[in-house]
C-alpha cells in the first residue's frame, strides 16, 4: 500500500484505542484466549450486556466469542478455506435481541469484534 499512497501519516493501533477505552482486549480477562481467534471488542459492544457496573459477564463474553465463531466457522467452510479479513453476521445479546456484528482481522492477526456503526 505504501507503494500506491506513500508512507501513512498517522497510524492509530488497536492498543492505543484500548488504552482509549474505545476497544476492550479480552485477554485481560484471560490470557490464554491470546491463542484464540478474537483480541478485541469495542466497548459499544461490551456494553449491551458483557459488561455489568463496569464488571465484564465472562459467561456472556465467552457467549459473544463461540457465536463469533461459528459466524467464521460457517462463512469459510469449517474453516477449510483461506481466513478472510473481515466477516459480517448475527448475534443474540445477552438480553435476546438480534444482531449484526462485523468481524474484522487487526494488526495482530486476530479478529476485532464490532458493531456496524463502529466499523
Amino acid at each position: 500500500m505504501d507503494d500506491i499512497f506513500g508512507e501513512p501519516i498517522y497510524t492509530y493501533t488497536s492498543e492505543q484505542a484500548a488504552d482509549d477505552g474505545v476497544l476492550f482486549d479480552i485477554i485481560q480477562v484471560n490470557p490464554e484466549w491470546a491463542k484464540g481467534l478474537f483480541r478485541y471488542v469495542t466497548m459499544n459492544l461490551m456494553e449491551h450486556g458483557y459488561l455489568n457496573d463496569k464488571e465484564v459477564n465472562i459467561s456472556n463474553l465467552m457467549d459473544l466469542l463461540v457465536q463469533s465463531t461459528l459466524i467464521i466457522k460457517n462463512a469459510s467452510n469449517g474453516f477449510k478455506d483461506k481466513p478472510d479479513t473481515f466477516y459480517s453476521g448475527d448475534i443474540e445479546l445477552p438480553r435476546g435481541q438480534k444482531q449484526k456484528v462485523f468481524i474484522s482481522m487487526n494488526e495482530y492477526q486476530k479478529y476485532t469484534i464490532m458493531l456496524p456503526e463502529d466499523y
